[in-house]
Order: structure tokens, then sequence, then C-alpha cells
């Protein structure tokens, strides 16, 4: 019976949670605060219709399990050495700060130094479900501000650990003293195996396990591996959480990564839905309500202790200001830890009185509240900005002392993977450039490479203006985020009304808001691979190349036709596609070894009478025989370019690849 009862109390939390969700998405209201909304109603504090809760919360705690194993896989060892300095400083300077200045507050007010110090602990984590979940579904874990809250949740699960074993110290249970050097040697040890895994057990394991072809087994052990080490990581005297991010860490160096996070994925989710309808479940509504003024009042102590707190660690790390605020208003509000905290502390003898119901209250509503504000950080910070005094960006310009003045060039906003492509064909073909980037150790090492690199936020008229924006022909931003996107766009825009544009952004629904703005060209990521792999996929059946372009211009004047990557008809142009009529095109085919072809010269093979195509060069060797005589010889792996309307060239490609007859073994 007991199982039939969980069974009833998952179908009453997925069917009130699909309706709630649903309707939240038709009036644009994030997915998370449908969950925290449903829990709410079916918990105890609402219309009770969850009877076990309990072993909801552990799968709700198993699903913030699943959630720290994928972010692990996107955080090699590489990559965090790279973060070091926000992960060690800026998440010291953050957790620390908070903690003094809440622990300060709670003493003013209740005059118990132990208790203080537990609340400072309390309010200085942050959600990393709640954030990360975000992150994830606005596609920004990767860009700069992303990076920076990443690490500084990193750090805040790390401190958890510390945290929980203070715990029975500020209960004034001094008798567990002796207890805590062995917790902290065991932990110690334990990271130690789990970072030698991942280097010399993982790869060989995964290798083996894939070699069998057989995907349930590859789940099970991947399973294996995240809630095997998340366990382990608990009895050594570390968080659940913690554990299952070294598990990912141990995996994503290797080559299989990216097909674990597929096959995770569901799992995560589903668990991950239900770790928010627990966290509503502790909401008491009614003692909300009849305590609404200092509940409000806990909430916004909250939010003017950790915004600050958090906004200061990239602030001092050089980093722009528009991220440090991005950054604080994205880890205002209190964690998922905290919960587990409040009930070791409770539980350990520590008496938090009133303020403990205050507190679930202001916790859940600052879960609810941060989708809105992570959504609206961007026009925060842009309307903070405009109100501070103009400050010059200090690394900008010294960044760019070693650089003579430019004109004529280019503008790369953005050092990441399409930059750096960028840059290595503007360089190849002499053309000039300067690159903006917000990344400290990025221009510090590109520098020392002699790259005409500067430090600065292109969201700022100073730094574009250093960077001659007045002086240059086309700018190009290709960063991961959108909300900065549609600010440089503008700027810049106005700053130099001549300026070519193009920006690379991620989906096909910022492209309207960018043209809008000022774009001269948007290139969105997931309609240019659409395009790529049906050019691709038509390729191997042989349509002819001036097809496949018509194609690919139909399609990008169709969905966005303010690109014009390819001419289009009627459009005129030195490529020699536009010197043809409309109905014909060009080819190349290489010939393949042991073609029919290969051998024979041109009045041999006939091809004009076979397709009705024609001959127009042979490249061999890297050499170009252009207009070949009829008794021009064709060899294997020569390239020929062949002239023909689309039927012809299909056939012609046909008769360049057929096999030759094999000689007979009489």
């Amino acid at each position: 019976m007991d199982q039939v009862e969980f069974l009833r109390d998952l179908l009453l939390i997925f069917g009130w949670s699909a309706i709630v969700v649903f309707v939240f998405d038709k009036i644009k209201i994030p997915a998370i605060v449908g969950f925290l909304v449903s829990g709410v109603a079916l918990g105890p504090h609402g219309l009770s219709l969850v009877q076990d809760q309990s072993t909801v919360e552990t799968l709700a705690e198993i699903g913030v399990v699943l959630l720290l194993f994928t972010v692990g896989l996107e955080f090699s060892m590489t990559k965090m050495y790279r973060m070091k300095k926000m992960v060690l400083v800026g998440g010291s300077v953050q957790a620390g700060l908070t903690v003094l200045i809440a622990a300060g507050a709670a003493y003013l007010a209740i005059g118990d130094a132990e208790k203080a110090v537990f609340i400072g602990f309390l309010i200085a984590l942050s959600s990393t479900a709640v954030v990360l979940k975000v992150l994830t579904d606005h596609a920004e874990v990767n860009t700069q501000q992303g990076q920076n809250i990443t690490g500084i949740l990193i750090f805040q699960d790390l401190c958890a650990v510390p945290m929980m074993l203070l715990i029975p110290f500020l209960a004034g249970n001094a008798g567990a003293a002796p207890a805590l050097l062995p917790l902290v040697l065991k932990a110690a040890a334990l990271v130690a195996a789990v970072l030698a895994a991942a280097r010399w057990v993982v790869p060989h394991l995964l290798f083996h396990t894939l070699s069998t072809r057989n995907r349930e087994l590859f789940i099970m052990v991947i399973l294996l591996m995240c809630l095997g080490t998340a366990y382990l990581t608990f009895e050594a005297g570390l968080s659940l959480a913690l554990g299952a991010f070294l598990a990912g860490m141990m995996i994503s160096d290797s080559e299989y990564s990216h097909q674990v996070v597929a096959e995770i994925l569901p799992f995560r989710d589903i668990l991950n839905a239900l770790f928010f309808v627990s966290i509503g479940m502790l909401l008491d509504v009614r003692y909300a309500f009849d305590h609404l003024p200092f509940v409000l009042a806990v909430t916004a102590g909250i939010f003017l202790i950790k915004i600050p707190a958090a906004a200061l660690p990239g602030a001092l790390l050089g980093q722009p200001l528009r991220f440090s605020i991005v950054t604080g208003l994205a880890l205002a509000q209190i964690g998922e830890f905290s919960f587990v905290l409040a009930k070791s502390g409770i539980d350990a003898g520590i008496d938090m009185g009133p303020f403990y119901q205050a507190f679930l209250a202001a916790a859940v509503i600052t879960m609810a509240i941060t989708p809105f504000m992570m959504a609206g950080s961007p026009r925060v910070a842009t309307a903070i900005l405009r109100h501070l005094p103009r400050r010059r960006e200090r690394r900008a310009t010294e960044s760019g002392e070693g650089y003579g003045p430019i004109r004529d060039h280019v503008i790369v906003v953005g050092f990441g993977l399409n930059g750096q492509h960028l840059v290595h064909v503007l360089r190849a073909s002499g053309v000039p450039y300067n690159i903006l980037e917000t990344n400290p150790a990025t221009v510090r090492e590109q520098m020392k490479l002699g790259e005409p690199i500067h430090f600065g936020d292109a969201t700022h008229d100073h730094v574009l203006k250093h960077v001659s924006l007045d002086m240059a022909r086309v700018l190009v931003v290709a960063i991961s985020d959108a909300a900065v996107e549609r600010r440089v766009v503008s700027v810049a825009r106005r700053l130099n009304p001549r300026l070519h544009i193009i920006v690379r952004t991620r989906y096909v629904r910022e492209i309207e808001p960018l043209t809008a703005l000022g774009a001269d060209e948007v290139i969105p990521e997931e309609f240019e691979t659409s395009i790529e792999i049906f050019s691709h996929v038509l390729q191997v059946y042989n349509v002819p190349l001036s097809a496949i372009m018509e194609h690919v211009n139909t399609v990008r004047e169709g969905k966005y036709h303010m690109l014009r990557s390819l001419p289009s008809k009627g459009e005129e142009s030195n490529t020699l596609g536009n010197l043809l009529s409309n109905k014909m095109g060009m080819q190349t085919v290489e010939i393949p070894a042991g073609a029919k072809m290969a051998g024979k010269n041109l009045s041999e093979v006939n091809l004009r009478a076979l397709t009705g195509a024609t001959v127009l060069a042979v490249q061999r060797h890297g050499g170009l025989h252009t207009n070949p005589a009829a008794d021009f010889p064709l060899l294997e792996r020569d390239i020929v370019y062949i002239v023909g309307d689309p039927v012809q060239l299909k056939n012609a490609a046909i008769q360049f690849k057929e096999p030759g007859v094999p000689p007979s073994s009489e």
C-alpha cells in the first residue's frame, strides 16, 4: 500500500505541475516558479495532497546530484585551472563578506554570537540548482558572467563542508573538536582519489564499457559513477552534490562526455522538477501572510547583503562593472544547501526561534524571484551604469599602448572559438583588426603573442572609441550573450552610422531585435548548422553545387532576408556563377582511384555528347589547366571543373565517379 500511495503522490505532483507550468509558460513565467507554486499548493501548508513528503525529498536530492553531475561534465580540470581566480578569490570574497555582514546584522538583532554566525552561514549560500537551471535554459553557462557565477557557486559548495563541520561548535558541543581533523583529512584523501581516477581509471572503464555496444550497460555505469562518488563523498563528510560534481569532472576530459550528458538529461530534468516542488512544500503560506512585514524585511535584507557581496569579486578582479552587477543579481537567493544546514543546526540544538519560518519563507521567495532577476539583470546593469559617472577603462588603455593608430579595420568583440577563427583568417588575408575581450587572462596571454587585443566591455562608448570605432569598416560581435549583443550593436550604431555590423548569435529569434538595433547581418548558429547539414547531404547525392547554393539562398532569404552571405540572383558580382545564366551552374568533381574516366583524354571521354556538360578546367597537383584541349588526359585525383544545367552536372558527376571494369583474371 505504501508503494501505491507514493505512486499517487507522484501522479499528483506531475499532473498538477504540468498544468501550472503550461499556464505559466503561456504568460511567460519561468517553469521554476511553476514548480515552486505547485509545491506550495500540494504541500502540508497548502492543500496537503501529498502524503509521502520524505520520499519526494529523497528523489529531489537525487535530482540535485544529477544536476551537479552534468555541471561537472562542463568543467574539466583545465577549465577549472583557468577559473582559479574566480573560484578561490571571487568565491572567498563573496562567502566571507556575506557571512561577516549577515552575522553582524543578526547579532545586532538577537545578541547571540553563535546563532548569528550560523545565520550568516545560511545566508551566504546561493542556489546552484536554480541558477544553473536558468543559465542552462538560456545557454549562458559558458559566457563570461556564466563562468563567474559558476565559479562562485563551486566555492560555495566547497564551503558547505566546513560549515557543516562547524555546526556542533556553534551549538555549544565542544566534544566534537577531536573529530574535526580526521574528517578534513578523509575529505582531502577522497578528493585526491577522485582526481586520480579521472586520469588513470575512468577513460579505460568507459572505453571497455562502450566497446560492448550495450546502451543499458553504459547508462548503468554512468549512474554508478555519479551516485557512487556522491555517496563516498557524503560518507567522508562532504556533500552529495559536491561528490556528483567531482564525478562529472572525472568524465569531462574524456571523448564520451557529450554522450553521457545526452543519456543523463532525462533523469536529471524529471528529478530536478521534484526538487523545486519539494522546496515549495516547505513554505508555510499562513505564517508568511500573518507575518508579512517581517518576512519582506528578511527578504529585503538578504538581497541588500548578497547582491553587493556577490558583485564585488568581479570588480576586484578587474572585470567590467556590467558583469559584476549581473553576477550579484544572479546570486542573490538562498541556496538549497542552506535548508540542509538549517535542519542540521536545529538537530544539533541551535534554536532559531521565529527567524526559522521567516527564513524559509524568504528563501522560497528569493528562489522564485531569481529567474526574473536574472532575465532583467542586463537591463538593470545598463540603467545603473547610465547613472554612474563615466570612468576610463584603465586596462583597455594599458592593453593597447603597444599598438599604433589603425583605420579601415575590423573590430572583433569576443575572442572565443569564433573570434579566434575570424582573427586567423584576417591575419592571413592581411586585413587589419582589433580585438576586444573581457577575460583578463586571455588578454594577457594573447598580448604576449603579439595580438592587438584590448581588455574592455564593448557596451561602453569609451572602450569602443579606444579601438578606433569611428575609423573602422566592420564590427563583428562574436559572443554568446544576447543582452550584451544588443547593447553593443546599439552603442556601435550610434557612434558610427557607416559601420558594417555583423553579429553571431545563438538563436534565430535574436535576428529581428538585433536588426532593429542596427545590425547589418545576423548569423544564427542553429540556422547555419541546419544549412550546413542539408548541404552535405545533397553533396553525397551528387546534387550540383549551383543547385545547392540556390537552396541555401532560398532558405536564407526566406528565414532571415537581411543576410546576404552569398550573392542572390540579379546581384552584380565578379564570381563565375553570376556571369552564367540563372539556369547554368558550375561544379567540381574529383576523379576517384579506379574510375572509368582515369587514363582517357577528353575526346575519348566525350562528356558533352554523353551528358551535355562541358569541361571548363582541370586542377592537378596544385596547378590549374584552363580550357583543356581534346587530347588532354584525365588522371586519378584530378579535380575537374564542369559547366551545365543541374541535370547535366548531376549526370556528369556520375560519369566521372563510375568505376572502371576490373581486368580479366584469365
